[in-house]
Formats: C-alpha cells, sequence, structure tokens
C-alpha cells in the first residue's frame, strides 16, 4: 500500500455513485482510502462497508457538509499527501499516480494540485499556477494545509475550496491545475437528487458566495451582498425553466439572508435549509 497518499471521498447518499465511479480504486488496496459519511439516511454506509471491506468508513453523526467532512477526513491523515475526492467523479489509480507525480517534480512551493475534470481542459503540459482548481478533486500537502487550519468550518457547501486556495497563496503557497491528468467529473451526481436537497444546495451556494468575498474583503460596488441577492432575484424572474426559476430562487434566498446574518448552520449545529 502507498504511503505517501491518502484518498478521502466525501458521501452521503452516494453508496451507488461511489461503486458506479470508483469501484476499480476502492478494490486496489493500492491507497488507505477514507470514505467520510455525512450521516447519510439511505444507509450509505453500510452499503457501502459490506461492498468494499478494505476501506475505512467514518460515519459522522450530523450532515457537515463537503468542508467539516474532509476536515475529519483530514485530520486521520497521517501521510503527507492526501487527495479530497467528489463521489461523481470517475478515477482509477493509474489517474491518480499521474497526478502524485506532480507533487515530486514540483519546483513550486505548492500546498494544492487539482487535475483537469472537464474534457475541454485536459490538454498535454506542465502544471500552471492559477489562483485556485475544482473543489471537486484537491491533491494536499498535509502539512501545509493543516498549518493553514483546513477548510473554514462556517461553511456548509460551496466556496470552501476558493477559500482555502486564497489562504494558501495569502501565506506564500502556489495553486497548481495539472491540464495532463483527468478525472471525468459526472456533476450533479454526488447524492440522489430531491427538490428539499436542491433547494438546500443552491441556498448555500448562494450564501456562501456571499460570505467569501466579505471575508476576503473582495465587495466593490459591482460585486457584493446586495447585488448578488438582485442578481439572482432577476434569473428567477427571467427563467423560463421551473426547475432553474427555483434554483435561482433559492441563490437569492441565501444571498438575502447572508446580508440579514444568517449563518451556514443553526444554533444546534444542522445546515441551513435542511428538512
Amino acid at each position: 500500500m502507498n504511503s505517501d497518499l491518502t484518498v478521502i471521498i466525501i458521501s452521503f447518499n452516494s453508496a451507488e455513485i461511489i461503486t458506479r465511479c470508483q469501484s476499480e480504486l476502492l478494490t486496489s488496496e493500492k491507497y488507505p482510502i477514507l470514505i467520510i459519511d455525512n450521516a447519510s439516511p439511505d444507509e450509505s454506509a453500510a452499503r457501502l462497508g459490506a461492498k468494499f471491506p478494505s476501506v475505512e468508513i467514518v460515519r459522522l453523526e450530523k450532515n457537515r457538509g463537503y468542508g467539516r467532512a474532509a476536515n475529519a477526513g483530514l485530520c486521520l491523515t497521517t501521510t503527507p499527501y492526501a487527495l479530497l475526492l467528489n463521489p461523481d467523479l470517475t478515477v482509477t489509480t493509474n489517474e491518480i499516480d499521474a497526478l502524485l507525480r506532480h507533487t515530486k517534480t514540483s519546483t513550486e512551493n505548492t500546498a494544492v494540485w487539482g487535475p483537469a475534470t472537464r474534457e475541454q481542459d485536459f490538454t498535454a503540459g506542465p502544471p500552471q499556477n492559477v489562483s485556485w482548481v475544482s473543489g471537486s478533486a484537491m491533491l494536499f500537502d498535509v502539512k501545509k494545509i493543516k498549518d493553514l487550519g483546513l477548510f473554514d468550518e462556517n461553511i456548509f457547501l460551496f466556496s470552501e475550496e476558493t477559500d482555502l486556495c486564497q489562504r494558501a497563496i495569502n501565506a506564500g503557497h502556489s495553486i497548481q491545475f495539472c491540464p495532463d491528468v483527468f478525472f471525468d467529473h459526472l456533476l450533479g451526481q454526488s447524492s440522489s437528487p430531491t427538490p428539499e436537497i436542491d433547494y438546500m444546495k443552491w441556498w448555500h451556494f448562494g450564501w456562501s458566495q456571499c460570505y467569501r468575498m466579505t471575508k476576503h474583503g473582495q465587495c466593490t460596488l459591482w460585486e457584493n451582498p446586495l447585488r448578488k441577492h438582485l442578481c439572482y432575484s432577476l434569473h428567477s424572474l427571467l427563467a423560463i425553466s421551473p426547475t432553474r426559476r427555483k434554483k435561482w430562487r433559492a441563490k437569492a434566498d441565501g444571498s438575502l439572508d447572508f446580508s440579514r446574518g444568517e449563518k451556514a448552520f443553526t444554533p444546534n449545529d444542522t445546515p441551513q435549509m435542511s428538512r
């Protein structure tokens, strides 16, 4: 088993998609693997544990969100590197090996590496310094990320990766995008969708966008929580599709609630808008 890298997969009702996309990885026993289950009500943790007995399943008592669940996995990691994955990424050990090789050849003070997760970004060429990489697949220098304080636990979902990358850059580290490595991301299939889950996700998208820009002092006359709310509200009025109207309405509600002082988590530590 490789002693350099731990793989961390975040699951919420994700047993089916993890099995479909990542079985080769989970049965390879090439890396230590942690599946952090966010209190899935569909028994995903038990199903994954039964199907992949060599994988460690960490069952959280509540749905803690992406960043907090990732932090739980990172705190258990003892290898120098960790690869954080969404459950809806098709990835094999060969592709992980290719990404890990970039950590050995990097001459930068790099804290995070990311692969291409869209076909149009998959090209030949060396790693490029960027301002952030997709949170769906992030390879961390564990010590550097722990020194930064890991993901911001005020965030339930969305913008946690851009916030972490910004803090890494502020600390003098680089973020590298590796276009010659491809993890295919099946967008929007991390968990079984329901109207309630979709509304909660997009509410947090609106909230998190406002939180991040405020935290990093990026608000301007043209880019601020109020303008986000107005923009999202306008989109919700103009959208033809009922699904898109609900999506934009949820974002508008999240941005407005941020401006009203709402947090991403309730006082009893459950995510806002959860049912």
